[in-house]
């Protein structure tokens, strides 16, 4: 007896290159969505009065929840190159690792300036003639050097998008930090070489176009290398309660208002907070649940439109408050604009980004368009 087994009609987990899925990963994403999402909400916030902030936000804490994504991005990009030295995997071919860059990810950055532009335009009232250099230059991810982070940018997030691709311009050649035989110092070396990109880094905070640069977030991308390390050379990793333990006190302090002596510490905080994703029984477990994984997995997605989408709905739901409180006026704002993102960011994802994902992608829709012309050429008289 022939068992067919329908596919579900909503497929929401990403599509992982060579099949290598790993769910705690995307726990970790959901942790650094949710927490850029919660913070911009609070900021969208300020300046209420009928229902006033406690305390003004500190600029650097919505950019934790993006020094973790850096950290999974030194992860992700690592593990094919570290595959190669460490276990002996064929080498990353640069032509493939580029172009998969390019094909994953710039059809929903592309996607994105329009809607930014035209939100800019109806609420600010921006002239696309002003953010036409404004978009050209995002286009290419040079609008933090060429006109400083948040100087008249079109696409407010992307600041961060562009470190990303100056971190993929630069693994090839910091992936030889895995060529090191021994284990002992090539850890070492990346540990080393992280606290003093750290510290040196510390000066850059008061240089806008270098504070916002790979200068100063080097180290969170190369914590993402030293669990990658870890990862792929480990033999047999039981789940341990401590981890647990330390996972528990150390997260509320990754979101502690401090900026230099944390942002050294923080990137190690990061390895054991992500070690212990894969090797606390609690947090593994948490990490790997369906409906956090696949909200993670749509993070690009989310953090791409949420902006926007928050303060839509808060032009409208700003004035529904219930008492004087503010945290319950922020959980009834959240509580609004959480569905939104969710299904606005949604629906792109599955539309855009999810077959983008797809590493084959272009060649099928080539194949899509071509397969019409070709009909036509073999059913045309001769």
């Amino acid at each position: 007896m022939l068992c067919l087994r329908a596919k579900p009609m909503l497929q929401l987990r990403r599509i992982t290159t060579q099949q290598r899925f790993i769910p705690q990963i995307d726990g970790l994403r959901f942790v650094a969505i949710v927490s850029v999402v919660f913070f911009h909400i609070y900021r969208s916030l300020e300046g209420r009065a009928a229902v006033p902030v406690p305390v003004a936000l500190d600029v650097d804490l919505p950019k934790r929840g993006v020094e973790l994504f850096f950290a999974i991005s030194g992860f992700i990009l690592g593990v094919p190159f570290a595959s190669h030295w460490l276990l002996n995997a064929p080498k990353v071919r640069l032509r493939s690792y580029f172009l998969r860059r390019l094909t994953r990810l710039e059809p929903p950055y592309f996607l994105s300036f329009p809607v930014w532009a035209l939100m800019a335009w109806a609420t600010a009232h921006r002239s696309f003639s002003d953010m036409a250099p404004h978009i050209v230059a995002g286009c290419f991810y040079v609008q933090n050097l060429i006109f400083g982070a948040f100087a008249g940018p079109v696409n407010g997030v992307a600041w961060s998008l562009e470190i990303e691709v100056q971190f993929y311009l630069l693994v090839p050649l910091l992936s030889l930090l895995f060529a090191i035989g021994d284990a002992r110092i090539r850890r070492g070396v990346v540990a080393s070489t992280m606290l003093l990109a750290g510290v040196l880094s510390i000066p850059l905070y008061d240089t806008n176009r270098l504070h916002y640069s790979i200068l100063y977030y080097l180290a969170f991308f190369l914590a993402g290398f030293l669990i990658c390390d870890l990862y792929l050379t480990r033999k047999e990793w039981k789940p341990s309660f401590v981890w647990d333990a330390l996972a528990l006190c150390l997260w509320p302090l990754v979101w502690y208002p401090s900026r230099n002596a944390l942002h050294v510490v923080l990137p190690f905080m990061i390895v054991v907070l992500y070690l212990a994703a894969f090797r606390g029984r609690i947090f593994s477990a948490i990490f790997s649940y369906p409906l956090i994984t696949n909200i993670g997995g749509m993070c690009y997605s989310i953090y791409l439109f949420h902006f926007p989408i928050i303060y839509a709905v808060k032009h409208i739901t700003a004035y529904w408050h219930i008492g004087t409180s503010f945290w319950v006026f922020f959980a009834l704002q959240s509580l609004l604009i959480w569905p939104f993102v969710l299904l606005f960011c949604g629906a792109f994802f599955l539309l855009i980004e999810r077959p983008c994902m797809d590493r084959d992608w272009p060649k099928k829709l080539w194949r899509l368009f071509r397969a019409p012309a070709v009909v036509q050429h073999a059913s045309s008289p001769q």
